[in-house]
């Protein structure tokens, strides 16, 4: 890695023999640093550099990593950190970076399952342990680690359950929206939950989506603030048109859904008294973009289209999206009669050939 500029100050960073070196030199030229560079690393080779010690405490270097990382994240990302850092705090506040090991690890992945917490949230907290550690590697705060994360490593995460498979049936949609119209802690949901089921937008996505994004000229929703960064475009078909025409209406501000100028920062509680109402249950909101994928899916469009409309990457990830209902695989199955039926009571005009006994000619 050479050299590079942290703050004021230059680091000298590099590998020899598989081991890694680094080491602060103070407020020098670039110029400066690169002659200390090649002063050290000569060193090391004839074995007399050894690398001063570097001790800084968990605590101190997470006000650090957070003060450092927080322009250039998501304020939510931010807010997952600090949680999770709060409960690492708890066991390795007080340790010193380069004491820290898989054996403390696992005790303390122990511990939060004693606790109560489920696999996916030890995951998340081991995993901003691993990027906390790995900034302080290259941030020059630790010489080395000496153990990894993930498969066959040292430190491996915990095994989560499948993703959960629940759409909302054409029948619990019909109730689901006629009971928001009804009930007046969950009017403003109506064009929300339709927004979900025919864009598949995350949650926040739609939240945050402004009015100059809605191209009701050419028929498209620009979605800027994605959880991957990046923008995509998502076609409207006709109802969801209407429905944001006629939400536009009654619009008093830039945010698409809002009351009185300032945007929805969630829909817990209208969301829930719904689906009490409704009488449906084990559905979160989140699943509304599993149908959307899911109809996409059944009606037969690939997986690249439902990706790109639904700003997935990873394929894998995709599929858990796409999750046919026990009567569209019942039907897929079904299907293979009508094909063996076709088959079978087709005639073939060579049967009808008149069979002749040429012995007899």
């Amino acid at each position: 890695m050479g050299v590079y500029l942290r703050g004021k100050s230059y680091y000298i960073n590099f590998y020899e023999d598989g081991k890694r070196y680094t080491e602060r030199v103070e407020q020098v030229s670039e110029s400066v640093a690169k002659e200390k560079l090649a002063i050290k690393r000569a060193e090391v080779i004839r074995g007399e550099w050894k690398p001063k010690k570097i001790r800084i405490s968990f605590d101190k270097f997470r006000e650090e990593y957070l003060k450092l990382t927080k322009a250039d994240r998501k304020p939510r990302s931010v807010l997952r950190d600090e949680c999770s850092l709060k409960h690492l705090s708890k066991t390795f506040g007080s340790k010193m970076l380069s004491e820290i090991n898989p054996l403390m690890i696992a005790g303390y992945k122990k511990k939060r399952q004693d606790e109560g917490a489920k696999p996916a949230t030890i995951n998340r907290e081991v995993g901003c342990l691993r990027t906390m550690l790995n900034r302080a590697l290259s941030w020059g705060k630790l010489q080395r680690l000496s153990f990894g994360f993930g498969k066959k490593k040292d430190v491996r995460f915990l095994q989560e359950p499948n993703g959960r498979k629940r759409i909302l049936s054409p029948e619990e949609e019909t109730r689901l929206l006629e009971t928001v119209r009804l009930t007046r802690k969950s009017q403003h949901l109506e064009p929300i939950i339709i927004t979900a089921l025919n864009t598949g937008m995350r949650k926040g996505e739609i939240l945050n989506l402004k009015w100059s994004k809605v191209d009701f000229k050419n028929g498209n929703i620009t979605v800027e603030d994605t959880k991957n960064g990046e923008t995509r475009i998502v076609p409207m078909n006709k109802k969801l048109t209407e429905t944001l025409e006629g939400a536009k209406k009654v619009s008093r501000g830039e945010y698409v859904f809002s009351e009185n100028g300032v945007p929805y920062r969630d829909v817990k509680t209208g969301w829930w008294t719904a689906l009490e109402k409704a009488k449906i249950e084990g559905f979160r909101f989140h699943d509304l973009r599993h149908t959307f994928g899911t109809r996409l899916g059944m009606n037969g469009y690939d997986l690249k289209t439902i990706m790109e409309i639904m700003g997935i990457k990873d394929p894998n990830v995709a599929m858990i999206y796409l999750n046919p209902t026990p009567q569209h695989k019942r039907n897929a199955v079904e299907s293979l009669e009508k094909v063996t039926s076709n088959l079978t009571t087709q005639a073939n005009p060579d049967d009808n050939r008149k069979v002749v006994n040429i012995r007899n000619r």
